[in-house]
């Protein structure tokens, strides 16, 4: 980036949780001294999970937090005509879940760059944390609670530097491996296809399989389990865990922290999950289910994570990070160096900062 600081103007409608990272990263850059920033309330309503960024008056850039493509879209109508129009007003875009496949489908798919791994993190006075006009009822209110430090859910419980950890190498390597299950039936999903219910039916049942067999496996060297719903109990309510010292917010950073090898499976709409960036942060060895989007950087399977796809290849992986303690620790150092170039809020900004200013200098070299 150019010597003078570049003038970030975001305008946001609804700002839900997708959105505190991204806001939390600009923030810090102007804290830093890096860049000048303003936040304007959008007129008309952005689509969910995104915001827009004017770069120096002469860069329109849409920041995109969803889960997939289609995740936005109702029964019968098609991602490729949602996202043409979008994509239609913008220079450029940066998405979270980013496929070279899916963008080949697009007329602006060439518009659509890697955003990289999100997960709920946030600073102190974060402008995220605020009531915005278009955010829902519910929304307002759960804002509202988020800032009394007596709730589980308190903003400052989820800060930039409690998720951060360096790689420790312990000799009795812990594994953690919790989850939620979705409810196939649950009321969001009316007016979505099928494919849909089925997908949260196999994510279910991989969770389920995996945690059983890694309790019968690991013993007392594995911590983990379901986190508690009403569909939880009906389904597995062997595998809840009940200890709040592991469910709450507290809880579960520490144990996180003390364990070395974590789980991670897909998450909705074929997503990389919360958990996964969470286990970056925090420097673990980490052995996930194929991940169908693609990252900025180089993040790559056997370097940052092991892929597994049945039980029994989790199971199997595993045992090769307990077993080989040098390809264990080479992983955690590898995922600590990416999470400081890629996943820090600020870093992840400052990348795509810094793709918009060649962009907006291309621009004055061809002009002139």
């Amino acid at each position: 980036m150019n010597h003078s600081k570049p003038l970030c103007i975001l305008k946001v409608s609804e700002v839900p949780l997708h959105l505190y990272q991204l806001i939390s990263g600009f923030m810090m850059l102007k804290n830093q001294g890096i860049i000048d920033l303003k936040i304007e309330e959008s007129e008309k309503k952005i689509p969910y999970n995104m915001m827009e960024v004017n770069v120096n008056n002469q860069l329109r850039v849409l920041y995109d937090a969803n889960d997939g493509y289609d995740n936005l879209i109702k029964n019968g109508d098609r991602f490729e005509d949602f996202y043409d129009k979008l994509l239609k007003e913008y220079d450029i875009c940066f998405k979270r879940s980013f496929s070279k496949e899916y963008n080949k489908k697009l007329t602006w798919g060439n518009k659509i760059k890697p955003l990289g791994l999100n997960y709920m993190v946030t600073i102190k006075k974060n402008w995220a944390h605020n009531i915005y006009k278009l955010d829902p009822k519910a929304e307002k209110i759960k804002k509202i609670i988020r800032k009394f430090p007596f709730s589980m859910y308190y903003n400052n419980k989820y800060l930039v530097e409690t998720f951060e950890e360096k790689p420790v190498f312990n000799a009795n390597p812990k594994i953690l491996f919790i989850a939620r299950l979705w409810n196939p039936e649950g009321e969001e999903l009316s007016g979505l296809p099928q494919s849909k219910i089925d997908e949260r039916k196999e994510i279910n049942e991989i969770r389920i399989k995996c945690i059983e067999a890694c309790k019968k496996e690991f013993g007392d060297n594995f911590i983990g389990g379901i986190t508690p719903s009403e569909y939880a109990r009906k389904k597995c309510n062997h595998l809840i865990i009940n200890d709040k010292k592991i469910t709450n917010r507290d809880g579960y950073l520490k144990v996180m922290k003390n364990c070395d090898i974590c789980i991670a499976t897909t998450g909705l709409h074929e997503s990389i999950g919360w958990k996964f960036g969470e286990y970056v942060a925090a420097s673990k060895a980490i052995i996930t289910e194929k991940l169908h989007y693609e990252l900025p950087g180089k993040f790559r399977k056997n370097i940052n994570y092991l892929e597994f796809d049945t039980v029994e290849s989790c199971i199997n992986n595993i045992y090769k990070l307990i077993n080989d303690k040098d390809k264990r620790y080479r992983m955690m150092k590898n995922n600590y160096e990416y999470y400081k170039k890629y996943v820090k809020p600020d870093k992840l900004i400052l990348n795509t900062l810094k793709e918009c200013i060649e962009i907006i200098e291309s621009k004055k070299l061809t002009e002139e």
